[in-house]
């Protein structure tokens, strides 16, 4: 088995990198919407980047066939707040796509229609196919809504996501990857370990063998990123929910224990979060990770992670 270790050459992920393919993105485009556009489809590549808009950064945009704008979102820890990062998200590409002068004009401007998606492949239990809806996070609920969006979620698990992943050879490849890599974890790897076999034996039976073969160590690096981050997250969630429910019980006894908890309960999961995110932005950058791709996958701010940096420099020189 050939050695993997970790370079600063890596800024996004996997998924990102893997479907950053004109003809890949037509594949999962079909898949997703059912359409058999061929290679010759026009496809233009939206995807927003920390550098030139902060905070704003997605896994992938595209407009095709100059119709349709389609957004989606990789994620292994579902985020209830989508349809609102969708919106952000889906503003900046119009922004990139119309001529912002000509908004001013009488007439009428056409842009693509939106189709947004999650593509969902966490360890936790998911249902194959859901909806989350941007009217569900107004403060006053109302049954006439004056503006609505939709992301569908789907399940991409190799278990769960069969019914998509037919569509798509490439999506199905890197649903099986994963799913690989988790299975030689349960057999007592380390994830280190397990992500170097898992893409030995896919390169060997013909899976992603190319992307691999060309990217291996990158990959590597970011997925050992990426996992690490998911249970940094998870541990801190926990820490904030123990700590918090202590916090909550000691409000509770002056202001009624039930309300006390309930308010404790959460801000200890925000701000147990809030220092796992932290933490792992460090750990990455000890390891030699860059800092936009650090950024990209904490989604802290880019003054937080200098600031991580610089101290991080000072260490080592002393």
């Amino acid at each position: 088995m050939s050695e993997r270790k970790s370079n600063r050459a890596y800024k996004d992920g996997v998924f990102t990198k893997l479907f950053h393919d004109k003809e890949k993105i037509i594949e999962l485009y079909n898949a997703l919407e059912g359409t058999d556009y061929d290679e010759n489809t026009m496809v233009e590549i939206k995807t927003l980047e920390n550098v030139l808009y902060g905070l704003y950064k997605n896994d992938m945009a595209f407009v095709i066939d100059n119709k349709f704008v389609m957004l989606v979102e990789h994620q292994s820890t579902i985020c209830n707040n989508m349809p609102l990062r969708m919106l952000l998200y889906l503003s900046r590409v119009y922004e990139r796509t119309v001529d912002i002068g000509t908004v001013y004009c009488m007439k009428q401007i056409k842009i693509p229609y939106p189709e947004l998606y999650v593509l969902y492949n966490g360890v936790d239990d998911y249902p194959e196919e859901s909806e989350m809806k941007l009217s569900d996070s107004f403060i006053v609920r109302d049954d006439k809504v004056n503006l609505e969006l939709k992301v569908k979620i789907l399940n991409i698990n190799y278990e769960k996501g069969k019914k998509l992943l037919i569509k798509s050879p490439t999506l199905e490849d890197y649903s099986l990857f994963i799913y690989t890599i988790r299975e030689f974890e349960k057999s007592g790897m380390s994830r280190d370990k397990a992500i170097n076999s898992a893409i030995d034996e896919c390169i060997r039976k013909g899976i992603l063998k190319e992307f691999l073969i060309e990217h291996g160590s990158e990959v590597h690096n970011m997925l050992f990123a990426e996992f690490n981050m998911e249970e940094e997250l998870k541990v801190a969630e926990e820490i904030g929910i123990e700590k918090g429910m202590e916090k909550g019980r000691e409000e509770g006894i002056e202001k009624g224990i039930e309300k006390g908890i309930e308010k404790g309960i959460e801000k200890g999961i925000e701000k147990g979060r809030e220092e796992g995110i932290e933490k792992v932005a460090k750990e990455m950058l000890r390891k030699g990770a860059e800092i936009n791709f650090v950024i990209g996958v904490t989604k802290l701010p880019k003054g937080k992670i200098m600031e991580f940096q610089k101290e991080i420099d000072k260490e080592e020189n002393h």
